[in-house]
């Protein structure tokens, strides 16, 4: 799988991850894996470590689909919000792309910390 992939699949697992590592006692490592990713470990390094196979498009599924998004926001009695883009990585080092949930909320990056960044179509 393509780095920029595999990180976008990872960036949007995290949530997820977070929580079973909770729920498992390995928060810690999890913690400890994300900061060596920010530091510039290989990502494949890093999917490795935390069981998902790597290269040959069998990834392990942590029940999280990057490409999941909602069509836009819904407010109760308005009309849907349609943005004309999508939210991109903030750090520009994974094909992650997303859109605002039903609420209207805008996506984050769990790996920057911080939320998506978004670009309009031309």
């Amino acid at each position: 799988m393509e780095q920029r992939r595999l990180l976008a699949a990872l960036c949007a697992a995290v949530p997820t991850l977070r929580e079973r590592a909770e729920a498992g006692a390995w928060s810690d490592l999890l913690d400890e894996l994300l900061d060596e990713l920010a530091a510039g470990r290989p990502v494949e390094e890093v999917c490795r470590q935390l069981g998902w196979t790597t290269g040959t498009g069998t990834e392990r599924s942590v029940g999280v689909d990057p490409a999941d998004h909602a069509g836009g926001a819904r407010l109760e009695g308005l009309a849907p919000v349609v943005l004309d883009g999508d939210y991109r990585c903030p750090l520009h080092r994974c094909s992650r792309r997303a859109h605002r949930d039903d609420r209207g909320r805008v996506p984050h990056c769990a790996l920057a910390d911080t939320a998506m960044t978004y670009r309009s179509e031309p």
